[in-house]
């Protein structure tokens, strides 16, 4: 309901205005066809208002399929990179790990050749 009244909301005062024409107020006879061609011009009016805000609508849901496959594609490129950068790590974590190691055998080494 949100999504649709913020999409909305900038065209209600238009949509407002097409569906309410002045119309005579006059109930004589005589201003029947001058009431009928009223009406005609407002469904006529109505109408072209109405695909106008059709085509806005439609151009507006065009942008905004275009905006979310802009927004897919730039998540899987994130999560490409978060995966890149993950196996990264996992790399420098067993370098740091084996550099460890070989430097608390340097370590025992050399204590070793001290020590005799």
């Amino acid at each position: 309901m949100a999504s649709w009244f913020t999409v909305m909301a900038p065209l209600l005062p238009e949509l407002v205005r097409a569906a309410r024409p002045m119309f005579t107020r006059n109930a004589e006879p005589s201003q029947v066809p001058k009431q009928i061609a009223e009406l005609q011009d407002a469904v006529l009016h109505n109408d072209q208002a109405i695909k106008t805000v059709a085509a806005e609508m439609e151009q507006t849901l065009a942008t905004l399929t275009r905006a979310s496959q802009e927004l897919e594609n730039t998540l899987l490129g994130l999560r490409h990179a978060l995966a890149a950068q993950e196996r990264s790590l996992r790399r420098a974590q067993a370098i740091a790990v084996v550099a460890a190691t070989a430097a608390v055998l340097a370590f025992a080494v050399a204590a070793y050749a001290l020590a005799n």
